[in-house]
């Protein structure tokens, strides 16, 4: 009831006038406060939280009807349905702790959690069911073996959050908190699946082996599909939603209690775990879910569920601990003195169960993900801690009327005590447990990585202060007190202690190899050791930094969703083996298959299926494409930011040489067969990537006339709104499969453009389309040449072993050309396909004849064969034969083609090329003498043969004038003499290169850097 105010004659209300449903939102207000006093002090005095919490409770559950309000409140909160604490608490942990956990650490890590979490629970039930009735000696009046095994479940389940709180607080390593995680995670729900499966029968329920068997399966199977079903909608809604904080975190939550409610509630025909509903709903979100989040939501989202987990933990392990302290400790039962010793008795025994149960395992544990050691066997085993999980187990037992009294209180008894034992005791002592095994120690790189960092602090800082001191406001000031504030002296103290530290264990050990400890990392002299632990810690340094560039590209929408996971496995699988040569690109390659992309081909033209096949195949070849050019990218920024990183120069070269091996690989890739191949995808990729790149900026843009106050609230909103909204639908875009036409591709084509619309028709008259794989032969050297290929899609290699020819050809490159104009009918090459390839062959025979027909494209074609034909008929071309072929391209393209009539006198003053007829000595008389005069034509002719120069062949120089003796097309070159400075330079490299490899004697600052590198 709300009160509007008090008459003077109404009596104030006391704690037995409230209701209960103000009495729970009291208790949880209250409470919540408590815990944050509670995480202060935390903070101080580094007692676990979890602990404190839960003894809190049992102070408050033992003093209730001490406590006025407070009590009274603890009491009706004590009273809640143990349904409904799973209920409430449930889903938010375990959603919160799979959806944080890190996909590819729990793929890494699934065979090994497997086995902790089914198997190890399944044999320390048994254990602790043998426990039970042997070693404490529990009649059937108290435990039936039925009821025994239940109990054992009951006691199998970890808390997920008590055990991680304790771990990140200790310092634990990473690994080995995400191995007891995933271990809690699933644990959870076997633990749930055996009990719900044992509490039938200790019920009266009739089940023989196979029908637990198949209990176990459909939980399971059930459980895990509904989650999936779920997460798949919940992806492909939140894809739908233009960066909407709110909605985003309501689908997260809505989801999470539906999973579970629905899991346990709704009759689908078989049981269903909402447990591992719960558990493959949030790993799915992990792994496909959080790309699809907009930075933005995704921020809000993990700043709610932190704060949600938080509030859980402070009322579950206080309710825990209070629910204890009233039922077990406070109230009347018929626990006796005994059952106390019997108590400590099953937690000495749950410890050595648990520790059977996983060594069990071990021979498998222990070559499985990162392995397993037997220091972390003892910390699986103390670190077992059992919270307010199993007490709601406990509880849903003891409101059974249907069971006797005796043995609901026993079972209540022992899991409240065995909760207490393992909080109080277990969790405040497993991070000194932890300490002493040496799991939570750095290595002394890693230390001294740290000393280094707090050294450059400690300089960037004094280079501040100095700066401060010529500002006008801040030159009075104190800096030495500066200095004290800031820091400056605690840092400098933390690194003199370390570099004590590392000069005893260097002194004791040897570990660390270096002239001295007081030697920086950032000392670059030629005889530093390079120390491969060193190595790996940068390696791993460099690869994190890649990660966090990954990050940065997707938001700002420079990669994909897809791209995102692909990149971010990549590095983590260079971080899994970061002993080794960084192998990111190799992973990206391998996801890559070029036989579903033929098959995709194949299929796109076919009747019904053409359609999805296309569709996919566009968004198979985009995420591709922006996997490649996202990483390439990525890698060039972590070049650039190298300078930034004060380590030796001999180990940045060596993990720069890895990186720039992993990108020249990757350019490779896209330049030698994406770009090629796909040529229209890479359009459309630099088209997205650069509105995306356009949307960011107005963002920002926004953002900064909002400060400047130039918009307002309602104008900013407005245009944001917009903005997302273009956002999602370019991530929605995906364009049509377009390929220009042959028609397009000629008529733009440098060879063709000469052609008018209907020669082009003509010339595909006859023509032909066929497409050929990786290594395939597309025309074969010494073969009758009928045709000549248009490459439409991809790249091949033209070579030819007697003429040394090598040349790479790309997308609508026709080739080859000489064919047209040499004096053989047989191929002088063979083309092989690099990748998949689409060609247009158009026959010879119809080319030729348009030649005749446009001189245009005549002078285009012979312009473009006298390259090749240099070196198929290389005798003819000397020294022309020994350029480059670009070389021999650039003098073509400034010399002057012309076409000379029979007998007509011409001069090659600075040399040129003999296309096509002959040519021999000539006089100006005879060039003025008239076409009468045959007799003396023929005379001369017949006198000169001996000097007849015929087609391709090189004429140097003459001052003299040449006759053709037929029609003849000839090159004159402008300029001889860059022909002779390109063969000098080529003469220059090429002794430059056999002098270099003369010499002998590389500094050893060299030989180091290669020998590692290698």
């Amino acid at each position: 009831m709300i009160r509007i105010g008090l008459c003077e004659d109404q009596p104030i209300s006391t704690s037995s006038d409230i209701s209960g449903t103000a009495l729970s939102v009291f208790f949880i207000f209250f409470f919540l406060g408590i815990g944050s006093f509670m995480k202060e002090i935390n903070k101080k005095l580094k007692i676990p939280f979890s602990p404190m919490l839960f003894v809190l409770g049992l102070f408050f559950g033992f003093y209730w009807d001490s406590l006025g309000l407070i009590g009274q409140s603890c009491k009706k909160i004590s009273e809640i349905e143990p349904i409904g604490v799973l209920l409430i608490f449930l889903p938010t942990l375990i959603y919160e702790s799979g959806y944080n956990f890190d996909w590819h650490l729990f793929k890494r890590l699934f065979a090994q959690t497997a086995i902790l979490a089914f198997p190890c629970v399944i044999i320390l039930s048994t254990l602790l069911q043998l426990s039970v009735k042997v070693l404490l000696n529990y009649g059937d009046d108290y435990f039936t073996w039925e009821s025994a095994f239940m109990f054992g479940a009951m006691l199998s389940c970890t808390d997920t959050v008590a055990v991680l709180a304790v771990l990140k607080e200790s310092g634990a390593q990473k690994r080995f908190q995400s191995l007891i995680e995933g271990e809690s995670l699933l644990n959870d729900g076997a633990c749930v699946m055996l009990f719900q499966i044992s509490y039938g029968i200790v019920r009266g329920r009739s089940a023989s082996a196979f029908d637990v068997g198949s209990l176990f399966f459909t939980l399971c199977v059930g459980g895990t599909l509904i989650g999936l079903v779920f997460g798949m909608a919940c992806v492909y809604w939140i894809k739908k939603i233009a960066n909407d904080e709110i909605l985003v975190l309501n689908i997260t939550i809505v989801s999470a209690f539906l999973v579970y409610f629905i899991s346990e509630n709704v009759d689908f025909g078989v049981h269903i775990s909402g447990v591992l509903g719960l558990v493959s709903l949030s790993l799915f979100m992990a792994a496909f879910g959080r790309s699809r989040i907009s930075h933005e939501a995704d921020h809000a989202l993990r700043e709610f569920w932190e704060y949600v987990v938080f509030a859980s933990e402070v009322i579950i392990f206080i309710l825990g601990g209070i629910i204890a302290g009233i039922r077990v400790f406070k109230d009347e039962s018929e626990i006796t003195q005994l059952d106390f010793y019997k108590m400590i008795a099953l937690w000495l025994c749950l410890m050595v169960c648990r520790f059977i149960s996983i060594a069990v395992f071990y021979p498998w544990l222990k070559k499985l993900g990162y392995g397993l050691t037997w220091s972390q066997i003892l910390v699986l085993t103390y670190g077992g801690l059992r919270g307010s999980i199993g007490i709601a187990f406990a509880l849903i037992v003891a409101k059974d009327e249907s069971l006797p009294t005796k043995w609901r209180d026993i079972i209540l008894f022992h899991m409240s005590g065995i909760a207490v034992c393992t909080l109080v005791v277990n969790g405040t002592t497993l991070s000194l447990l932890i300490k002493l095994l040496g799991l939570s120690t750095q290595s002394d790189i890693r230390e001294k990585i740290y000393s280094n960092f707090l050294t450059k602090l400690n300089e960037e800082i004094e280079q501040e202060c100095k700066k401060n001191n010529e500002l006008k406001y801040l030159k009075e000031a104190d800096v030495e007190y500066v200095k004290t504030l800031s820091g400056y002296k605690v840092y400098q103290s933390d690194c003199n202690q370390i570099i004590d530290k590392l000069a005893k264990h260097e002194k004791a050990q040897k570990e660390i190899q270096m002239k001295s400890i007081h030697q920086p990392l950032m000392d670059d002299e030629e005889d530093q050791e390079l120390d491969q632990n060193l190595l790996t810690e940068i390696r791993r340094i460099f690869l994190m930094a890649l990660k966090g560039i990954y990050m940065e590209q997707f938001e700002s929408n420079q990669c994909s969703p897809d791209t995102i996971i692909l990149l971010t496995e990549s590095a983590n699988l260079d971080l899994d083996n970061d002993k080794e040569h960084m192998n990111s690109w190799e992973f990206l390659q391998s996801q890559f298959s070029e036989r579903y992309i033929n098959l995709l081909f194949y299929m796109k033209d076919k009747f019904l299926i053409g359609i999805l096949a296309r569709n996919q195949l566009f968004s198979y070849i985009y995420t591709i494409y922006d996997a490649v050019s996202a990483y390439i990218e990525a890698i060039q920024i972590l070049k650039e930011e190298a300078s930034h990183y004060h380590f030796s120069q001999n180990l940045l070269l060596v993990i720069l040489n890895e990186v720039e091996d992993n990108k020249k690989s990757a350019i490779s890739y896209l330049e030698g067969y994406l770009e090629v191949s796909f040529p229209e995808i890479s359009r459309e990729l630099h088209t997205k990537k650069a509105a995306f790149e356009i949307l960011e900026f107005e963002k920002q843009v926004l953002r900064n006339n909002l400060q400047s106050g130039q918009l307002n609230d309602k104008e900013f909103l407005r245009m944001k709104r917009n903005i997302d909204k273009k956002v999602k639908n370019l991530n929605e875009l995906n364009p049509p499969w377009q390929m220009p036409s042959l028609i397009d591709i000629l008529t733009q084509h440098e060879l063709f453009k000469s052609l008018t619309q209907a020669n082009i028709q003509k010339l595909l008259e006859g023509s032909r389309e066929d497409s050929f794989g990786r290594d395939q032969l597309i025309f074969k050297e010494g073969d009758r040449a009928n045709e000549i290929c248009i490459i439409t899609r991809g790249a091949g290699n033209e070579f030819s072993d007697r003429s040394k020819i090598r040349e790479k050809r790309t997308l609508n490159e026709a080739t080859p050309i000489y064919m047209l104009v040499a004096p053989s009918i047989r191929y002088q090459t063979s083309l092989v396909a690099d990748c998949v390839i689409n060609a247009t062959f158009i026959k010879i025979q119809t080319l030729q004849m348009i030649m005749k027909q446009i001189p245009e494209f005549e002078e285009a074609i012979w312009r473009n064969s006298i390259p090749l034909l240099c070196r198929v008929y290389s005798d003819q071309f000397k020294p022309l034969c020994n350029l480059k072929i670009n070389q021999i391209a650039e003098i073509v393209s400034k010399s002057v083609f012309q076409k000379i009539k029979k007998n007509q006198l011409i001069r090659f003053e600075q040399g040129g090329i003999l296309l096509k007829g002959t040519l021999c000595e000539g006089k100006e008389s005879i060039q003025e003498a008239s076409s009468e005069d045959e007799d003396v034509l023929k005379n001369s002719e017949e006198n000169q043969d001996s000097t007849q120069k015929d087609a391709l062949c090189l004429i140097g120089p003459t001052s003299s004038p040449l006759r053709a003796r037929t029609g003849i097309i000839v090159l004159l070159f402008k300029s001889y003499q860059l022909l002779e400075q390109y063969n000098q330079l080529n003469q220059n490299i090429s002794e430059g290169a056999k002098n270099s490899n003369r010499r002998s004697g590389k500094s050893d600052l060299q030989k180091r850097s290669l020998t590692m590198i290698h």
